[in-house]
């Protein structure tokens, strides 16, 4: 027996060593995967970081592009995109403005569309069926710089490469807009707050052009990443590109008392005789009077209706509108036949709601009332002049009660407002809620612009499903109202292009 385990023994020997040859073979494996793993998701996530960061660079070039479309930005494109300035506020199918934004010692160039050039811009041929440097593309030269390069001491900005700024059409947007069928008008799209719309014979009244940004960014580490945006001036805006009336009256049920004890042609400081309503536009050139009617109104039940006061202000002189434009008048819905109606979004409660959220997410300030504004009581942005105006929402009543100074801007109220003619407003007000204008004062003071009042919201606050019964009462005085189209487009350019979609263009490396 003895004999025989010692043989055992001697058969045994060298098994501790395979075992732990063995195990360290297997260690080694999980070593070398854990390395190759931990390789790998260091690639991943390089790789996705880069990815990232070439989409929030294109991002801040779309919002650089967007934000250098409105008119006040100190950096304004607005006459490379609008060529004809205010005399041609439409930017023509061909137009083409780029923003480049290149590295230090560094060519972009995304008009050459050379295999060898990283940064071509081989998209636009997609959208508009030719290349950037056809004929027929009016490209604008040279490339405006961006002023993102460096957004502080040493630090660098977005590596966004190029910025284009074109037209929109069905054609660019491959979109069949006008329904036919056929998504091929190369003609403008415009925006009238709710829909966009085609438009063969120029601009479309009562909507504003939609604008095409695209923007592509390129890291240095190769990932690119293109991005596009649809914009369109502000709700506001696009609804307003130009006001129906001096004074406007939305709904149903509407009531209108001016002032009495005169017919508008004499009186002295203050006297009620001296006020007037006039749709003579302010700006229009000497000896060629243009404008709209000088109070406007948008349910015809409401003229025939002697309590609203309306037909009895169309047979008084104090209220004035250009040779063959009715002083009070009526303003149909905007349809195909009459563009020039009023639009879709402020037919409708709904529609108007969406409009003052709209401009109190871009306001100077916001207030909540009621509040008082005096002599002694500012409510107003610190700032407002008629070289800054501003925008100021009051979500609430409004009483301006001797002040006896000038506003400039948008001045929007959601309750009522009680209004001071001793104070003067050179911009638009927009009372859009409890829709009620009240002034029993006299003054010198005038509102140069316009004024748009409409009944959206019940006693208790609720949102109504029709328009209800806006009304404006100044049985005081004042110089009244005076409709100015510079006042109204200078208050148009304080609120930002708004984004109406937003969309990835999938790239592939050069």
């Amino acid at each position: 027996m003895r004999v025989a385990g010692k043989h055992r023994r001697q058969t045994e020997r060298g098994a501790a060593l395979v075992i732990a040859i063995f195990t360290l073979m297997l260690i080694s494996v999980v070593a070398t995967a854990m390395i190759l793993m931990a390789g790998s998701e260091t690639a991943v996530k390089g790789n996705y970081k880069s990815a990232m960061q070439a989409f929030y660079d294109a991002k801040a070039g779309l919002e650089e592009g967007r934000g250098r479309l409105w008119a006040n930005n100190p950096n304004s494109i607005a006459n490379c995109v609008f060529p004809g300035g205010a005399t041609m506020p439409t930017s023509p199918a061909t137009r083409v403005c780029y923003i480049v934004n290149p590295s230090s010692g560094e060519i972009v160039n995304p008009v050459d569309l050379s295999a060898a050039n990283p940064y071509a811009d081989t998209e636009f041929q997609q959208e508009w069926g030719i290349p950037v440097t056809d004929a027929n593309a009016d490209v604008q030269q040279p490339f405006i710089n961006s002023t993102s390069a460096v957004i502080g001491a040493g630090i660098a900005g977005p590596l966004f490469k190029w910025v284009r700024i074109t037209a929109r059409s069905e054609l660019s947007s491959k979109i069949d807009v006008n329904g036919n069928g056929q998504p091929d008008d190369p003609n403008p799209l415009f925006y009238d707050g709710t829909q966009q719309l085609v438009s063969s014979a120029g601009p479309v009244p009562n909507a504003a052009q939609v604008l095409t940004v695209t923007a592509l960014a390129v890291t240095p580490y190769g990932s690119r990443r293109m991005m596009q945006y649809t914009v369109a001036p502000s709700a506001f805006a696009a609804a307003l590109s130009t006001f129906p009336s001096a004074l406007t009256l939305d709904g149903n049920g509407v009531s209108f008392t001016g002032p009495s004890g005169g017919n508008g042609s004499g009186g002295g400081s203050g006297n009620p005789s001296n006020f007037q309503i006039s749709g003579n536009d302010l700006n229009a050139p000497p000896g060629s009077p243009s404008g709209i009617p000088a109070i406007g109104y948008t349910n015809s039940d409401d003229y025939s209706n002697s309590d609203s006061g309306l037909s009895a202000a169309a047979a008084s002189s104090n209220y004035l509108s250009p040779a063959g434009v009715s002083n009070v008048g009526l303003i149909p819905p905007s349809t195909p036949q009459i563009p020039s109606g009023l639009p879709l979004t402020l037919q409708t409660p709904s529609g108007l709601d969406a409009m003052v959220q709209a401009i109190t997410l871009n306001a100077d300030k916001v207030v909540t009332g009621p509040v008082t504004q005096s002599d002694s009581h500012n409510i107003f942005p610190t700032g407002m002049s008629i070289e800054t105006p501003t925008i100021t929402v009051v979500n609430g009543d409004l009483t301006i009660n001797a002040w006896h100074n000038s506003g400039y801007g948008l001045l929007l109220v959601t309750g009522q407002l009680k209004y001071d003619p001793d104070a003067s407003w050179n911009g638009v007000i927009l009372v859009i809620g409890k829709g009620v204008f009240v002034s029993n004062q006299n003054g010198t003071g005038q509102i140069n612009g316009a004024v748009f009042i409409a009944n959206t919201r019940d006693a208790a606050g609720n949102l109504l499903t029709n328009l209800g019964a806006a009304s404006f009462t100044q049985t005081g005085g004042g110089q009244g109202i005076r409709y100015s189209s510079n006042w109204v487009k200078t208050t148009q350019a304080l609120l930002p292009y708004q984004v109406l979609s937003f969309r990835e263009i999938a790239q592939t490396t050069p």
